[in-house]
């Protein structure tokens, strides 16, 4: 009986305050405050449906509007607001007083005055704070005299007074937008602590910027510093998680650290959000082949040549996939493809001319691995293939000269050493 009792109480009181202007008032001032515009303009709204004339409900949407940055749609109401109580007249001539000063701005920005204008537009927000207009002409005046930092903050304080501010919003994302691209070309120019300060002065004034994080991922990557690159990548997810880069470069980072099956998963997630991102087929194609799972590699990379015909990567991807397999002539025909469509990458020559001599094919693969060191003079692995194709045509003192040529790079020393002791003390190596 005591809880009912409670019950019909909340019930009465929640007539009575629903039916009360006054109370609906209260509670729409309290929801202005704490920023529910949206649920305070309906309470406000609700208290004119009682009563139309209710003055004070009709200031409280004026001030509403002037809060959203519509002084149209304040002026509006503080006029009604007159015509239902007199006594409401001072508040409209402070909206008229706003609109003058707006105007007296925005004539000396057109006019080159430009700290003129900001004294202008401070004086509104001395009396009105909450106006995002007025940080946004600021911003604006600001953009002009091309202080990018100081528009951006404009354009910040605009947005956390209105968050849904349009122009506020289109004019921070043109700034920040500024600090990227600078960001961007000193990266290119290797000044990269600078690269960093405007990639992080980005999101200081837009903390949802994503292509700022996944620059700053892709820089950190680059520089090895994997576990920064996972944490501003996943960031950009947290933000946009359909941006196919961010899945492929996690994938690469993954990689880089040895996490193959995390690179894999990251790969395949850029290709279902992009089914003809060739990179990234490449990538889990190659990363399979090691993995040893020829099948499902085979397919991946049948997959993308087919979409992307002008992929030369994956056709050298696949011609390793059979070199690793020793089907040969399967390898060379998708290295060939490669190399038509890509005469440019010596790497692509070098292993076009491995799978030649594996096949032997000693004339052909001495025209692929020379070609490989006109692009790459210095690179041990093609002047290793031009040896062991000459060797392949009984050339002994010409693969001798490519051995001793392959043995110059570190990387290659090994291998170079061991054919020529092949040459020298043959032997030695006879079954």
């Amino acid at each position: 009986m005591f809880i009912f009792k409670i019950f019909l109480t909340f019930i009465l009181l929640s007539i009575v305050f629903s039916q009360d202007p006054e109370l609906l008032l209260e509670k729409g001032q309290n929801e202005l405050a704490s920023g529910y515009l949206l649920e305070s303009e309906q309470t406000f709204q609700k208290a004119l449906q009682i009563d139309p004339s209710f003055a004070p409900a009709l200031q409280a949407l004026s001030k509403l509007s002037l809060h959203k940055g519509n002084l149209k749609k304040a002026n509006e109401f503080s006029i009604q607001a007159v015509q239902a109580d007199e006594d409401f007249r001072d508040w409209s001539l402070k909206i008229g007083k706003i609109s003058e000063q707006i105007q007296n701005g925005n004539r000396n920005v057109q006019q080159g005055l430009y700290e003129e204008a900001i004294l202008e537009y401070e004086k509104i927000l001395k009396i009105h704070p909450y106006f995002p207009d007025a940080e946004f002409y600021m911003g604006l005046t600001r953009f002009r005299q091309k202080d990018i930092e100081n528009a951006a903050r404009h354009f910040s304080n605009a947005l956390k007074i209105y968050p849904n501010h349009a122009k506020a919003r289109k004019g921070l994302d043109n700034v920040t937008k500024q600090f990227l691209n600078i960001g961007n070309k000193s990266y290119k120019n290797g000044d990269l602590s600078k690269a960093i300060k405007f990639y992080n002065k980005s999101l200081e004034f837009d903390p949802e910027f994503y292509l700022a994080y996944f620059q700053l991922g892709v820089l950190e990557k680059k520089q090895g510093n994997s576990k920064l690159a996972i944490s501003n990548l996943n960031k950009v997810l947290e933000l946009k998680p359909e941006h196919d880069k961010t899945w492929f470069t996690l994938g690469t980072a993954y990689e880089s650290d040895q996490l193959i099956d995390e690179a894999i998963v990251h790969y395949l997630k850029a290709i279902e959000l992009n089914p003809r991102y060739s990179k990234a087929y490449g990538n889990v194609g190659k990363l399979l082949t090691e993995k040893e799972e020829y099948a499902k590699a085979e397919d991946l990379l049948k997959t993308i040549v087919q979409i992307d015909p002008s992929f030369a990567d994956g056709f050298m991807r696949l011609g390793l996939l059979y070199i690793v397999q020793e089907k040969y002539k399967e390898a060379i025909n998708n290295l060939k493809s490669s190399v038509q469509l890509d005469d440019k990458d010596y790497n692509k020559f070098f292993n076009l001319a491995s799978a030649q001599n594996k096949n032997e094919e000693w004339s052909q693969a001495s025209i692929s691995a020379q070609k490989c060191v006109d692009l790459k003079r210095k690179f041990g692995g093609g002047w290793l293939e031009l040896g062991i194709a000459e060797l392949g045509k009984n050339n002994r003192t010409r693969a001798k000269k490519h051995f001793e040529e392959a043995r110059k790079d570190r990387e290659w020393r090994e291998l170079a050493e061991r054919k020529i002791d092949e040459i020298n003390n043959p032997a030695k190596y006879q079954k």
